[in-house]
């Protein structure tokens, strides 16, 4: 079916409007408020907490429970901050999961780099994450999107924000690094212990051109579950296909990634969104997206 499930991208809730109605059950037993609150959305329970300070204990508590068991398998970053305060746990789950672009412009030259996303996921899943990249200009490919070990040493904060330097999935290291180059398929691996790198390429055709002066948008993402992982685009007019289960041994946890190597051009690489559940695919035609047009090999 299609993607229903976590999804706080665009979720909005109007405090003001809201507290009014609220205020009205103020006068009723604790216990009662908060079986009520219990049986409310996590975005809906936050107008209780602009009310009186027993309502904002009871928002604040259901709000938390109500996150921790929703993003079960999620961890925010513990980087995110309001300020000089840490937030409460329901706000970390929303900071971390909002829409953003993580890198957008045009460069002679950009920097190596590896950003990742501000939380972490657990492989059992099933996690979806979604994005949407453009190329245009670029002699050189085009950016990745993938997933490294959450194990991974503390990122740098630099321009545009915290990354680690250098294009991770393309060059061995400590921890597993993987990406995806949507527009022709070709996946990339670096694994620990392992001086060199890893090549194949799924049975996609080719979408665009980065080389031309603009390209629109693609709609691409990736499957976590049960430690599994598959890699998946818009192929066009709304509809997505998958490729083949590129690695089934994934490291417990995960952070998603963009990944960026000797790029040259203009670049866009939005995260879009968190869901729980896969997009939805045409069975029959997805059938001809499986399988390897070239198989991994060693890449030095």
């Amino acid at each position: 079916g299609s993607s229903r499930g976590v999804r706080v991208c665009s979720a909005q809730c109007n405090a003001a409007e809201g507290s009014g109605a609220m205020a009205a059950l103020t006068g009723f037993p604790y216990g009662v408020v908060e079986a009520i609150a219990e049986h409310l959305g996590l975005l809906d329970v936050l107008p209780f907490g602009a009310t009186s300070l027993e309502m904002h204990w009871i928002a604040a508590k259901t709000a938390g429970d109500a996150a921790n068991y929703a993003f079960n398998g999620v961890l925010p970053a513990a980087y995110l901050r309001l300020g000089p305060r840490e937030p409460p746990d329901w706000l970390k789950f929303l900071m971390a999961l909002q829409p953003r672009c993580l890198v957008r412009g045009n460069r002679k030259v950009w920097p190596d780099q590896t950003r990742p996303l501000p939380f972490v996921l657990d492989t059992t899943g099933p996690w979806f994450v979604e994005f949407k990249l453009a190329a245009a200009g670029a002699p050189n490919g085009t950016p990745t999107i993938g997933l490294i070990d959450a194990g991974c040493p503390d990122t740098t904060s630099g321009e545009g924000g915290r990354h680690w330097p250098g294009d991770l999935s393309r060059r061995g290291t400590e921890r597993f690094a993987i990406s995806l180059a949507p527009y022709d398929g070709t996946v990339l691996a670096a694994r620990p212990g392992s001086p060199t790198r890893c090549r194949a390429r799924l049975r996609w055709e080719k979408i665009g051109d980065e080389q031309r002066k603009w390209n629109d948008p693609m709609s691409c993402g990736f499957l976590i579950e049960n430690r599994k992982l598959k890699f998946f685009r818009d192929g066009g007019g709304g509809a997505w296909h998958s490729g083949e289960t590129v690695c089934e041994d994934l490291p417990k946890q995960v952070s998603p990634c963009m990944f960026m190597s000797s790029y040259v051009g203009f670049a866009l690489v939005q995260y879009v969104c968190l869901w729980n559940s896969l997009p939805e695919t045409c069975p029959h035609c997805d059938a001809n997206f499986q399988g390897f047009a070239e198989p991994w090999d060693s890449w030095n």
